[in-house]
């Protein structure tokens, strides 16, 4: 994971289709590698994130162990976005070549620049050894760098007055 980049995790609320009792989504954010998110339910499961003003999105990264989890391991990513769950689009899918260990990168694009959402899923269609419940151990959402955003935004919308900018990401 580039340290270049904000990390906007925290902008958004943050929900799963269903999780354990004591590893809930706050796990996700708390800095630690030891604990988890899990699931607890019927696969696809996913992890949702919304975001009340339009975020300009780089990538997204998920900390995943094969060796602690083993059958709880997701081996499939998939990625959509929107303005809400109701119009999400995919955006990246993944099957891992090789088991993961770490971070996991997901470059996100809307094609000519960061992805613009006010709404990201993360789905986990299938498992490691064709385990039922998932574990995502960390996640993070990770912003462009401040000057990608100021360029891509001076060639959208060429208008500077407060009066515009107020108006510029009503939804």
């Amino acid at each position: 994971m580039s340290s270049q980049l904000p990390d906007i995790s925290s902008r958004g609320q943050w929900s799963a289709s269903s999780s354990k009792h004591g590893f809930g989504v706050a796990c996700l954010s708390d800095g630690s590698a030891e604990t988890f998110w899990q699931s607890d339910g019927q696969q696809p499961h996913h992890i949702s994130i919304q975001f009340p003003a339009r975020q300009h999105i780089h990538s997204l990264a998920l900390y995943l162990d094969i060796d602690k989890d083993e059958s709880y391991t997701p081996c499939k990513v998939a990625i959509l976005s929107g303005t809400s769950v109701r119009d999400m689009q995919p955006i990246h899918e993944s099957e891992f070549a090789q088991e993961p260990r770490g971070w996991i990168d997901f470059a996100l694009s809307d094609g000519d620049g960061p992805l613009h959402a006010h709404y990201v899923r993360i789905e986990l269609p299938h498992n490691y050894e064709n385990g039922r419940d998932a574990r995502v151990r960390l996640a993070r959402i990770l912003g462009p760098p401040a000057s990608q955003v100021q360029f891509r935004s001076e060639l959208i919308l060429p208008f500077t007055s407060p009066d515009f900018s107020m108006y510029e990401s009503l939804r």
